[in-house]
């Protein structure tokens, strides 16, 4: 049923048009300061009021390393006007080893200034610069630190031992063998933190290939005094960080939204998105001022962001999200396949939130790569890292993230060069489609919609129970578990088919609900008989899982969420936080709480999470609080604590 609209969106895609406008982006966040990005908002907007959207602004967060959104504290402003540094030989001779203006990655985002003269000092090289036992304080004092550690992981470090400053050739692993400097972008005093905040040290840290870097520790192990001289001509200030906004207008109050973060320094991640998605409305809008497509009835509105800080203003802010029925996130959606890690992903919801969409932008990827069938693409689960959270519950916006993993992330090596042109026009093509079919669904669509859902639902439990058939003979099966988890999977399916009834005034719900229920039926039945076959190939026709009560404090506690979002701890001390972690990134906690409802027990909310991040078993309570904190006494302790300090209530 979507063959017309793809045919009238694949003929006004321009590929050519989305990589000059990525190009473009890329030009001005490659150096990553507040003002580029300021440049590179202006760009985008402009853009989009040229495409002829509506509502075209430019939002400025407060970047002032104190303000909170969610529970995320915004980052300090930080511009550069100079930064170099020079390799200077027992000779005198200077090298110049490291200059901005030429590779903008050389400096570490947040870097603070030296003195206007420079600095000079001996280099030290440490092996492992966040071993502390491997040198001493008197070593480092007075001196620039040599390392492939991470900069961001012993920079406090460092700096307390009396280092002038770093030296790093560090490169993630995927990365190694390339020719690349690497970009750091995180740079606060937390180990688990990212941005610079306030009241965090202040330092600097060159980075340089790790073939350099080799070159340097050569010349130090024969006992050769090299010395370095750095110039960083930087400001630290509260400024602003911007967010871009446009929308299609729709005739109804309601919203769909594409999203993606601008502001970072590479040209797949993530230049590429915001182009693909410029590209997306420009045709939608198009097509709909030619009068090809009707106007919809949600608005359609694209969000550029910088990742996570201004995403979570803009939603606290606006309150949008309580009237935003669907997103789509793209973030690195293109890559070259030569350098890709692997293929480029479709992100699906977390279970706490499975949705119709899922089967939609599936399906329409299926579709519409036809086109490149030597480019890889495939569907995996929900992962954090990304501003796919509003999937969280406590936005409840489904939202599919399209994201690659590329060798040159977060290096020099990120460059427009490596853009797949057809394969930006074949994205846009999906973004565009996707958008507008949420934002007009009607009643024949919205069913369509459901079965599209339920298909997806037994096919994915049909792959669900052949693995469990061969775990069969694993020394670690368990029948009863495995039982449980195919019925788990299809009551999961069975929401993704009702998720369409979010599409629907109130008042025609209850007609639609009942024509759903066959199709919910028909998944939770796949379910039962799927693990009625696994119990008779294991030798126990019959069998039914034991029903397990939870007692005790777990069963009785039902938390409820006071925050919006991923949590982050950022507006705790460290005397607060008592050495936790930041859980950022964690996925059990995202998935814990994404179930936390305020009527489902602590017991109950385990029991999903660890279903939802099971592997070969289902996680227990105990492995879940592991996973967030690997000091966390229990699961209890650790709500305790977020209940100490206003996260979640009961």
């Amino acid at each position: 049923m979507f063959d017309d609209l793809l045919s009238l969106i694949c003929a006004e895609v321009d590929p050519r048009r989305a990589f000059d406008d990525a190009w473009s982006i890329q030009a001005f966040d490659r150096h990553f300061t507040f003002t580029a990005f300021q440049e590179s908002a202006r760009y985008s907007a402009e853009r989009l009021r040229r495409a002829g959207l509506s509502e075209v602004e430019v939002l400025e967060a407060p970047a002032d390393g104190k303000s909170i959104f969610g529970d995320w504290r915004m980052p300090l402003a930080w511009d550069v006007e100079e930064a170099h540094f020079d390799l200077i030989g027992h000779n005198g001779v200077a090298q110049r080893i490291a200059d901005r203006s030429q590779v903008p990655q050389c400096l570490a985002m947040w870097s603070g200034p030296t003195p206007p003269e420079g600095v000079e000092a001996e280099i030290v090289h440490l092996p492992n610069a966040a071993d502390t036992k491997s040198y001493s304080p008197e070593s480092v004092r007075g001196k620039i630190a040599f390392t492939s550690s991470h900069p961001h992981h012993v920079k406090r470090l460092l700096a307390d031992m009396g280092a002038v400053g770093i030296l790093s050739d560090h490169l993630h692993a995927s990365a190694k063998g390339l020719d690349a400097t690497a970009w750091i972008n995180s740079f606060s005093d937390d180990p688990g933190g990212w941005a610079l905040l306030a009241g965090d040290t202040q330092g600097w840290a060159f980075m340089i290939p790790p073939g350099l870097g080799e070159r340097i520790r050569q010349r130090l192990a024969i006992g050769e005094e090299v010395r370095g001289r750095a110039l960083v001509r930087s400001r630290l200030y509260e400024g602003t960080l911007p967010a871009v906004t446009g929308v299609i207008p729709g005739s109804g109050k309601e919203e769909v939204v594409l999203i993606g973060h601008q502001f970072e320094c590479g040209a797949i991640d993530n230049a590429a998105g915001v182009a693909i998605m410029i590209e997306a409305v420009r045709v939608l809008q198009q097509l709909v001022s030619e009068g090809k497509l009707p106007a919809p009835q949600r608005s359609i509105r694209v969000l550029f962001i910088s990742e996570c800080y201004s995403n979570l203003y803009f939603w606290e802010k606006t309150r949008r999200h309580r009237r935003t029925v669907a997103g789509i996130c793209f973030d690195s959606p293109v890559g070259s396949p030569d350098l890709a890690i692997r293929p480029t992903e479709i992100h699906t919801n977390p279970h706490s939130n499975m949705s119709y969409v899922d089967a939609l932008a599936t399906h329409l990827a299926r579709k519409v790569m036809e086109a490149e069938p030597l480019y890889a693409w495939r569907e995996v689960g929900f992962a954090p890292g990304t501003d796919s959270f509003i999937a969280d519950t406590s936005f409840d916006i489904p939202c599919p993230w399209i994201g690659g993993h590329s060798r040159t992330w977060h290096t020099s090596a990120d460059v427009p060069d490596l853009l797949p042109v057809p394969v930006m026009g074949l994205m846009a093509q999906i973004g565009a489609a996707y958008a507008y079919l949420n934002a007009s669904a009607d009643r024949e669509q919205i069913i369509h919609l459901a079965h599209l859902a339920a298909a997806r639902g037994k096919c994915h439990l049909a792959q669900a129970a052949s693995l469990e058939m061969e775990r069969l003979t694993a020394a670690s099966f368990d029948l009863d578990d495995s039982m449980k988890q195919l019925a788990y999977l299809s009551d999961r399916h069975a929401e993704a088919v009702a998720s369409v009834l979010r599409l629907l005034p109130a008042s025609e719900r209850a007609g639609m609900r009942a024509y759903l229920r066959p199709l919910q039926r028909e998944l939770r039945r796949g379910g039962r008989e799927a693990a009625a076959a696994l119990a008779r190939r294991a030798g126990k026709p019959g069998h039914a899982p034991a029903a397990q009560a939870p007692d005790g404090a777990l069963a009785s506690i039902r938390p409820r969420r006071k925050v919006l979002g991923p949590l982050a701890l950022d507006r705790l001390t460290p005397e607060q936080r008592g050495g936790r972690p930041s859980p950022r990134w964690s996925d059990a906690l995202f998935a814990v709480l994404s179930w936390c409802d305020g009527k489902r027990s602590i017991a109950e909310t385990c029991a999903l999470a660890g279903r939802e991040l099971r592997r070969d078993h289902t996680l227990s309570p105990e492995e879940l609080a592991k996973r967030i904190d690997p000091n966390c006494s229990s699961i209890l302790d650790y709500f305790e604590f977020l209940r100490q300090h206003g996260y979640v209530a009961w």
